[in-house]
């Protein structure tokens, strides 16, 4: 037999050491922390359920009160001049009224008339397109070849405008009480932001959530201050492509990009492609007609990646991970309009998060200089 010496050079067939009894006990800190993020975990599980449910009625009354952050500093310059707090905010939301309605009146005719040019686009896309199409049906045969599945790639010949009229009364019970939450929120906000500090326990909690309240209208308002200007001027740039390629009314393409712009991600892309549809009508050659599309994506790259940090500045800074996985989960919740949401929301998120964490450590460096001075 051999001797436990004659195995070492093999240490694969060492006995293998046994592991150490676990002596130590869970604390009760850990406990609690383990409960806690327990609880935490839970309330964000039905959070998000609760939301999913009652979409109708939630995204206007979120969308609503986002807005009110925005024109918030509106009506307190009109309440300095001497403007009752609800008469200001009536005031605020009859002028957003109007230039919703006159935006929808200027562009009516441009709207109706690209709207007829739809089959006129579809058709430029299968005749200056076919090469790819041809190729997307050889691809289709080929996995249905291997798979022994048909795959079918087909594009809806529904038209748009005609879904949309089927889900009017939704949409005009979601603008109603989208309109009212911006009113009541408005006109009330200082009312109801006085009652929230009442229920505040001591001084400090006090001034911690007024300056939380604060805050939040502060950046929300900046954010979409800023990002509107940009917007603006994405809008005008795009109009003056359209209007060099040829393209008719200008100003719908100005207002689409200027629209869609707050869609992440996803709105530029879509005016992109749409400014290939509509170029593709007239271009002889798929070549002539990818430069408005590719100027204004360039355009975009430059605004993305130089004037919006640099305007936005250090303190509206968020991760761009954090950005997407927002924009990903809100549009998967509330659609289009929750991915317009999803910024302002992380934004109330962080301030909310820098609040709590500025009032737990002015408390602790309170309650470590009273131990110092009863030591």
């Amino acid at each position: 037999m051999l001797s436990s010496s004659a195995w070492r050079p093999f240490p694969r067939y060492l006995a293998e050491p046994e592991p150490a009894e676990e002596t130590e006990e869970v604390t009760p800190y850990e406990h609690d922390l383990i409960v806690r993020y327990a609880i935490v975990g839970i309330f964000v599980i039905l959070a998000t359920a609760s939301l999913a449910l009652t979409k109708t009625v939630a995204m206007p009354v979120v969308a609503g009160v986002i807005f009110g952050l925005v024109l918030g500093p509106l009506v307190d310059w009109l309440v300095r001049y001497g403007v009752p707090q609800h008469a200001a905010a009536a005031m605020v939301v009859l002028l957003f009224i109007g230039l919703l309605f006159g935006a929808v009146g200027v562009l009516a005719v441009p709207v109706a008339g690209w709207s007829d040019q739809a089959p006129a686009m579809l058709a430029a896309f299968e005749s200056k397109l076919a090469g790819v199409f041809a190729f997307m049906d050889e691809f289709k045969r080929g996995i249905a070849s291997m798979t022994g599945k048909g795959a079918e790639l087909s594009v809806s010949q529904g038209n748009p405008l005609f879904d949309i009229a089927l889900t009017s009364s939704t949409a005009a019970g979601g603008l109603l009480i989208f309109v009212a939450t911006v009113y009541f929120w408005l006109a009330t906000r200082r009312h109801l932001k006085a009652r929230v500090l009442r229920l505040c326990l001591g001084r400090d909690a006090r001034r911690s959530a007024g300056s939380f309240f604060e805050e939040i209208e502060a950046r929300v308002a900046r954010y979409f201050g800023l990002v509107t200007v940009i917007n603006f001027g994405m809008g005008v740039l795009t109009m003056a492509i359209a209007w060099m390629a040829g393209l008719p009314f200008p100003l719908f393409w100005g207002a689409l990009a200027f629209l869609l712009n707050y869609l992440a991600f996803i709105g530029p892309v879509v005016v992109a492609v749409l400014l290939l549809a509509g170029a593709l009508i007239d271009a002889p050659t798929l070549l002539a007609a990818l430069w408005p599309a590719a100027a204004y994506y360039v355009f975009h790259l430059i605004e993305g990646n130089a004037v919006t940090p640099v305007f936005v500045g250090n303190r509206l800074t968020i991760s761009p991970f954090l950005v997407f996985i927002a924009f990903i989960f809100w549009l998967w919740l509330w659609g289009p309009i929750g991915a317009v949401l999803s910024t302002p929301i992380v934004i109330v998120g962080m301030v909310a998060q820098e609040e709590f964490a500025r009032y737990r450590r002015e408390k602790a460096s309170a309650e470590a200089g009273e131990q110092a001075a009863t030591a």
